[in-house]
């Protein structure tokens, strides 16, 4: 008999197993009759694959325990695909559990943030607030240690605009000095 994928799958989950996890933890599997896997349960029962076992007291007794036998273990390791690479997010994610800070902080990447300054002008009754924004890449708490600033702006469209302008004269600077020195 040969196996359809379906059943492989069955005889990879009885065992715990997957692409990532390749290490057999458990070997059981419960259905009770009119299970929608108990064809192919009785399938690979029947090609030798998987037996069934003792029935623990705390479940129902309709329930039926199927194991995978030393040749469904084999089947079911050997028919794993290849680990694929994982990305860098799925890296970040199992890094310390995520602990060390945000997915750019952990790609190396300076993230932006604006900062916000307001005035209150005018005298009574015409008394409003005015605000400021400036966009900087660098320390997440204090503007004053970033490394790159734009300007002022009254709003945060143009404190961006002014933002990618400093950045963009700063590329072209540090171009000009690979120049002189290549």
């Amino acid at each position: 008999m040969t196996a359809t994928p379906a059943q492989i799958s069955l005889l990879q989950h009885t065992l715990g197993i997957n692409e990532h996890h390749r290490e057999p933890y458990r070997n059981h599997f419960v259905a009770s009759p009119g299970h929608h896997d108990m064809a192919d349960l009785e399938q690979l029962e029947a090609a030798g694959l998987m037996i069934r076992g003792h029935r623990p007291g705390f479940l129902p007794g309709d329930s039926i325990v199927f194991y995978t036998t030393e040749a469904g273990r084999v089947l079911a390791i050997t028919s794993l695909p290849e680990p694929r690479k994982m990305t860098r997010y799925e890296e970040y994610l199992r890094a310390d559990g995520c602990a060390g800070g945000s997915f750019a902080e952990f790609l190396g990447i300076c993230e932006t943030h604006y900062e916000e300054r307001s005035e209150m002008v005018g005298g009574w009754p015409h008394r409003r607030v005015v605000r400021e924004y400036r966009m900087y890449r660098g320390d997440r708490w204090s503007s004053y240690g970033s490394d790159l600033k734009g300007d002022w702006a009254p709003t945060k469209q143009e404190a961006k605009a002014s933002y990618k302008a400093v950045l963009k004269k700063r590329k072209e600077e540090q171009r000009a000095e690979r120049r002189v020195y290549a």
